[in-house]
């Protein structure tokens, strides 16, 4: 149980103003060489890792000591893997002065927040597949969603006319985590997605982030063009949907994302409607009973030598085209490169 802030030391009380603006996540707290934790996320943490919970508390009650577990700073990314892939956030917070010259507690502060969509580090990825996150807004019986895989910085927009056209996007870009807001987010047909088929981490947005003026204007700020050269120009839900999501990697990553440089605005009608039963079905990338790629369509087609190339020849498979034009010029590209063994052997 918490301690009256009265009887707390100048650690804790820095601490505990730390993860009060940070309630849904593990906070990774720095000391020294170590990063702990303390009070319910010891316990949580402790449980999902395999850490030994202890206390600096021996001499007084039970009920009165603080819980407490910690690990190492320089083998930090393997456990934060590991809680991340149980849909957890995780908080770091570091020293952000030289504890040499600071006059009393050294100040600390959060660096970033890692969650299941935010993931960077090479070590949490499979890199043959992008890591998508999401945003759901639903706005008078529309849906707009965003797409964003951090690592790469692909950015992609639509607009669905109802819920299932909605549970079919999710479907095919298979985001590892959503934030949702807006008329409509709540439809069972959304719900059975989101947490019956994809399993991914989902984030009620509050309400009065999904701003249409202020997600306005910070895409135009971001991208540094007007709206309409965006391709968003009386797209209301998909401007909001990518402005959330945009402003939400901002404050996670703590950084301006100058890597995202280009969002794209695609219609549902490019490609071919596939619902979630016929991916899983069909096994494009994963088989129907064990969900491997061995045995999968992608399987047998994926002879790539890049984590780039495979992660294309994924998203291939799970957008298939339907404009005659641009399926001749993909064949196209694909018969120069097997009519020719020297150019193809230069590129491998």
């Amino acid at each position: 149980m918490a301690k009256p802030i009265h009887e707390m030391t100048p650690m804790q009380r820095q601490y505990h103003a730390i993860k009060e603006q940070n309630q849904d996540c593990i906070l990774f707290f720095r000391l020294g060489d170590f990063y702990e934790m303390f009070d319910e996320d010891a316990k949580l943490a402790a449980k999902e890792l395999d850490l030994t919970l202890t206390t600096r508390d021996r001499n007084k009650p039970k009920e009165e000591q603080t819980p407490m577990c910690g690990v190492p700073y320089h083998s930090v990314d393997a456990y934060i893997a590991r809680l991340v892939a149980k849909g957890y956030k995780v908080a770091i917070c570091e020293q952000t002065e030289d504890p040499a010259t600071a006059k009393g507690i050294v100040e600390r502060n959060i660096t970033r927040i890692v969650t299941p969509g935010t993931v960077t580090e090479s070590c949490m990825l499979d890199e043959s597949k992008n890591n998508y996150i999401a945003c759901l807004y639903g706005q008078e019986s529309l849906y707009g969603l965003a797409f964003c895989d951090v690592s790469t910085g692909a950015f992609f927009a639509t607009t669905c006319a109802d819920a299932q056209a909605a549970a079919s996007e999710l479907g095919r870009f298979s985001p590892s985590e959503v934030i949702r807001g807006g008329d409509g987010c709540d439809n069972p047909i959304l719900e059975d997605a989101l947490f019956n088929r994809l399993n991914c981490c989902v984030d009620e947005g509050k309400p009065e982030q999904f701003s249409l003026q202020e997600s306005l204007a910070l895409l135009e700020r971001h991208f540094q063009i007007p709206l309409a050269q965006l391709g968003l120009t009386g797209l209301p839900a998909a401007t909001v949907a990518s402005g959330v999501l945009l402003h939400t990697l901002q404050f996670v990553q703590k950084n301006e994302l100058q890597h995202i440089r280009h969002l794209e605005y695609f219609t549902t009608g490019r490609f071919m409607e596939l619902d979630l039963d016929a991916r899983r079905n069909l096994e494009l990338t994963e088989t129907l009973r064990s969900k491997d790629k061995k045995g999968s369509l992608l399987w047998v087609l994926d002879k790539t030598q890049t984590a780039m190339g495979g992660r294309m020849l994924r998203n291939w498979l799970m957008k298939p085209l339907l404009n005659l034009t641009e399926i001749s010029q993909r064949q196209s590209a694909v018969e120069a490169l097997v009519n020719s063994a020297v150019c193809r052997g230069e590129l491998t």
